[in-house]
């Protein structure tokens, strides 16, 4: 195969650059987070046949997929490709795929560590001792048995976080307009309605994707209808939540704690209010990224790559539309 992939936003996991280079093709791989000018000279450069989409400072638009003139396909390292235009990439008949199901046990696997731990209070019982206080009538723990947990987004990462939490002894139900009902089954149930589910909620968690629907979802409004001292955790995109929003609940005690692995901005500034209060706990959109899964992605997404370049037709779940 005499073809050329870059490697758009950082390199990808060596077993799935193996598989590239095994099959032929001429890889290249780029910094996290070029901008759009840095991806037109290199694909200028480069001409390659497909590119494999990780970290960008701006959204893959039009000019820069005929920037090099033979681009044939768009495979994203994981599966939110709102980094990508993709009604651009069709009208110019380039395939966008995406890595469904390869890290979604990851990121519900972080979601709940998020809960586990803000709400048991480890950061600031960490932060306490670390400061030399010793003091257990500070600790304010509570316990996850018996808590309701409230899922926006009820896809394969939802579905996984409402069995783990379950085996807890949590209660849980959903909000997801798209998944059919039998996604739920006897255990969890479905609110239609979005308010209701955040007004009964002591943890709200999000998994839906990006999508002018979803664009400030959880605004200033839904905010406030959370109970008093719920949780909020995000490990979906950081559009979805109204940030200012967010910070002014909890700066003001109305919700207790958020647990945050994506943001609006990426990478964010140091200086965002978010991260000066002592009730957040921030990760830097890693939920999806254990080794394990990395190298799941990488595998999936240069099998996608191969797959097009060869010829082949993807199956319906890997395309994204």
């Amino acid at each position: 195969m005499d073809r050329t992939v870059v490697i758009l936003g950082g390199d990808v996991a060596p077993e799935g650059r193996l598989l590239l280079e095994a099959a032929g093709a001429t890889v290249l791989a780029t910094p996290a987070y070029i901008d759009r000018k840095a991806v037109i000279e290199i694909l200028q450069t480069h001409k390659p046949d497909a590119v494999i989409v990780r970290l960008l400072a701006d959204r893959l638009g039009h000019e820069e997929m005929i920037a090099g003139g033979k681009l044939r396909h768009i495979a994203k390292h994981g599966v939110g490709t709102n980094d990508i235009d993709v009604k651009a990439a069709t009208e110019l008949g380039i395939g966008v795929s995406m890595t469904t199901g390869s890290n979604g046990h990851s990121v519900a696997e972080h979601a709940l560590a998020l809960i586990m731990a803000l709400v048991k209070d480890l950061p600031r019982q960490d932060a306490l001792i670390r400061d030399g206080i010793w003091d257990k009538n500070q600790y304010q723990g509570r316990e996850l048995r018996g808590q309701h947990l409230g899922i926006v987004g009820f896809g394969f990462i939802g579905q996984t976080l409402a069995g783990m939490v379950t085996a807890i002894g949590m209660t849980v139900s959903a909000f997801d307009p798209h998944t059919p009902d039998s996604a739920f089954g006897d255990t969890f149930s479905r609110d239609t309605d979005l308010d209701d589910l955040l007004a009964k909620s002591d943890i709200v968690s999000l998994h839906c994707p990006l999508t002018p629907e979803t664009q400030n979802l959880i605004d200033a409004r839904r905010i406030r209808l959370m109970k008093p001292g719920a949780f909020l955790i995000n490990t979906a995109r950081g559009e979805v939540v109204d940030e200012k929003a967010l910070t002014a609940a909890l700066e003001d005690g109305h919700l207790a704690g958020a647990g945050l692995d994506s943001f609006a901005v990426e990478p964010p500034g140091i200086a965002n209010p978010l991260f000066q209060l002592s009730n957040t706990l921030v990760t830097p959109h890693v939920a999806g990224v254990t080794l394990d899964a990395k190298r799941a992605v990488s595998v999936m997404s240069a099998e996608n790559v191969l797959a097009v370049l060869n010829g082949n037709t993807l199956a319906p779940r890997f395309l994204a539309r």
